[in-house]
């Protein structure tokens, strides 16, 4: 399996439902203090996804899909660091229970999927929406 296709199952929609389903529920857990259950909740169901859209999905066309072409020119590993720092700031304001870091840990998160909005494609790339 190559490193596109590793990146670009980021947005099947089986991949997306699971990591945000995994984080609401994870996150409800966490704000209950029962930690064992909400790690469990919050990995388990991605680990999942990304198994079945890995395995079953046709990756392929998912590549040069719209969503594919973006993760695969707007996607480098800085901002998947900070999508999995607002995570953090998102289970740590459950934890907390304070929603203010859960609504800024969800902006962090949008910011990290939005790293094409603000910086243009590499030289010589066609951005996505052409």
């Amino acid at each position: 399996m190559d490193a596109e296709t590793i990146l670009v199952h980021q947005v099947h929609p089986l991949k997306l439902a699971a990591d945000g389903s995994a984080s609401i529920v994870s996150n409800i857990l966490l704000w209950q203090h029962r930690l064992g259950a909400a790690i469990f909740a919050r990995y388990l169901p991605p680990i999942i996804g990304s198994a079945v859209a890995l395995n079953l999905a046709d990756m392929e066309s998912l590549k040069r899909s719209p969503r594919g072409r973006y993760v695969l020119e707007h996607m480098p590993p800085a901002a998947t660091a900070i999508r999995l720092g607002g995570d953090l700031v998102m289970a740590i304001g459950s934890w907390r229970r304070r929603p203010t870091w859960i609504v800024a840990g969800a902006l962090i998160v949008a910011a990290g999927w939005s790293h094409g909005l603000f910086l243009p494609a590499k030289r010589g790339e066609i951005p996505a929406d052409r």
